[in-house]
């Protein structure tokens, strides 16, 4: 059998099977079983398969179309240019995320005294990483509630910084230490009917990284609160919402002294990212128990 052939064998099945994107989860799946690139699958389409291709490669599209993500099979995604390790523990990283980065980013380079950010709800990392190998003189640390999490974003930080990033085991900010010039976070955000609609169907990401509460906005909620006491004079909320949410989360930021609430759209043009910057320094909290990667969405 060609490579042609069982690519067409492998679109068929998903493409039937009413799975998004079908083409293109069928080659990555192939270029993935062959441990080849995209574009080297697609010079080899002529190609005879070496034995025992097929047999994986049926197993991983019938994988596919039970409903593990692409990215859970293949163990890696594609973010902002850089690849995560990702499993069952984290949510996949999404590219409307990226837009999150990008603000933090466009933050932290407008004002060079903003230097110490912190990700929370960090899940894989992604976020924290990633400005941290944008903008290597930061000092960027990461937090979240699930020490699954946590050890698998301390993976990606080993893999793409070459060190660890501090990391905290925490709900939200809770013992967390400050301050901090810039706070960044991806709460979950759907809402908890949401959740338990895709759970029926057996998604299979974490349910600790997707329920957000009865209207989604439960947990940002907390961290616009939280967040005045753990920020210096002058510092940055940054948080990803759902389109919906953010008429509650800018009167939410106005009541907790954050002015200059700026709102950023993701690719598709919906309400994706809210910033706000703090009117003046609050009590920074008492310092809490360092935990450096070994445990710590």
């Amino acid at each position: 059998m060609t490579v042609r052939s069982l690519l067409a064998k492998g679109y068929d099945t998903l493409f039937f099977a009413e799975v998004d994107s079908p083409l293109l989860d069928a080659l990555v799946l192939l270029a993935y079983a062959l441990n080849i690139t995209k574009e080297k699958l697609l010079a080899a389409l002529p190609d005879e398969l070496a034995p025992g291709i097929e047999e994986l490669y049926r197993g991983l599209v019938d994988r596919r179309c039970a409903g593990t993500p692409v990215s859970y099979i293949r163990r890696v995604k594609e973010f902002y240019g850089l690849e995560f390790y990702v499993d069952e523990r984290v949510l996949v990283p999404r590219p409307d995320t990226e837009v999150l980065v990008e603000k933090v980013l466009q933050v932290v380079r407008s004002d060079p005294r903003l230097r110490r950010v912190h990700d929370a709800c960090t899940g894989s990392g992604c976020v924290g990483i990633s400005v941290k190998r944008a903008a290597p003189d930061l000092e960027v640390s990461a937090s979240d509630i699930s020490t699954d999490a946590l050890a698998v974003a301390t993976m990606n930080a080993r893999r793409i910084l070459g060190t660890e990033l501090a990391t905290y085991r925490a709900d939200l900010l809770d013992g967390v230490p400050g301050p901090f010039d810039v706070i960044v976070g991806n709460p979950p955000y759907l809402k908890d009917a949401e959740v338990k609609d895709m759970q029926a169907l057996g998604w299979p990401e974490p349910e600790l990284a997707l329920r957000g509460g009865t209207d989604g906005t439960q947990l940002a909620a907390r961290l616009i609160r939280s967040a005045p006491r753990l920020l210096s004079p002058g510092g940055w909320l940054l948080l990803e919402a759902a389109p919906l949410q953010f008429n509650r989360l800018y009167a939410l930021m106005d009541q907790a002294g954050f002015h200059t609430i700026d709102v950023e759209k993701d690719l598709g043009g919906a309400n994706r990212v809210i910033a706000g910057r703090l009117a003046q320094a609050s009590v920074a909290p008492p310092t809490a128990l360092r935990e450096t990667g070994s445990d710590h969405g």
